[in-house]
């Protein structure tokens, strides 16, 4: 996973079920009733335009159910709501939501809690990270690609994947197109920012199209999953490690300020120690330099 997170890291210094509909109404009001979510977590790869990844974690093959992990799911309601279910023997995962005809969206946890993958939801050519459910659904076989940080599903039910405008600021996702020359000749960069039901606020973050490290050039996404946010009036600060394999005492900073009518995030971003910035090279250990970097997200 070492260079798909540097990838990430790169382009933040950039400027660097069936059955039910989905909506389009993003919601920000407290949930009207509560909806049953079921569905099956396994180990697997991503798959995008048609490539498949090979590579899996050493301590699961594909199609391995991921027992005792958790999908935990969180509304964007004021005040949120969160439920979560446990994985049995098959994989096999039930929850209760209360979230009916409200936006929300949903991590996987390892067997200790800590978030592993952020959950996107693939509905044909359309690819999102928050949805509202008309009632009861079942999601399948939910992949998780323990890698790269992001499961998949698939909704085959007819509707839309469910936008951010409306959301109290800055909850949904924030998104960037950032240019590249590989997999696509523009990646997505999404920052999505959810509320638990405890009132912490945490982040994630996901890049696609981009090349996975180890497979030989196929491409997917790739994500950093549940960050707390230390919030300062409309500032919210959040850090982790830039590159935690290869180089665990880099650390990335940003610092986020969403605009008056939060239709867009400006972020500064920050790495270091670092040996030098220029051409976004950045070795480990070794350097004294803090290199820097601004960009500006819009609303998906």
């Amino acid at each position: 996973m070492r260079d798909t997170i540097c990838a990430l890291g790169l382009v933040l210094m950039m400027g660097c079920g069936s059955g039910n509909s989905l909506t389009t109404d993003s919601g920000g009001d407290a949930a009207s009733g509560a909806l049953t979510l079921s569905g099956k977590l396994v180990a697997g790869a991503q798959t995008s335009a048609a490539k498949r990844s090979s590579v899996q974690s050493a301590l699961t093959a594909e199609g391995d159910p991921l027992v005792g992990y958790q999908l935990y799911c969180v509304t964007f309601a004021t005040p949120p709501t969160a439920a979560s279910g446990t994985a049995d023997a098959t994989g096999q995962v039930t929850l209760d939501l209360d979230a009916l005809g409200v936006a929300f969206g949903c991590f996987v946890l390892d067997a200790d809690g800590n978030g592993v993958a952020t959950l996107i939801f693939t509905s044909g050519a359309q690819q999102g990270q928050t949805i509202t459910l008309t009632g009861d659904t079942d999601l399948g076989s939910i992949t998780v690609d323990l890698n790269n940080g992001v499961a998949q599903t698939v909704v085959t039910s007819t509707g839309t994947l469910t936008g951010s405008s409306g959301l109290p600021c800055p909850l949904g996702a924030w998104v960037i197109d950032v240019p590249r020359d590989d997999c696509d000749l523009m990646a997505k960069a999404t920052t999505w920012f959810v509320r638990t039901d405890t009132g912490d606020l945490k982040v994630s973050f996901t890049l696609g199209p981009v090349q996975l490290a180890g497979t030989g050039g196929l491409c997917g996404n790739v994500s950093q999953v549940d960050i707390p946010v230390t919030e300062d009036g409309d500032t919210l600060t959040f850090s982790f490690p830039d590159n935690p394999v290869g180089c665990p005492s880099r650390m990335r900073t940003l610092v986020a300020n969403p605009n008056a009518d939060c239709t867009e995030i400006a972020i500064t971003s920050s790495v270091g120690p670092c040996m030098a910035c220029a051409d976004g090279q950045c070795g480990c250990e070794e350097g004294t330099e803090t290199c820097t970097g601004n960009f500006t997200a819009t609303r998906e």
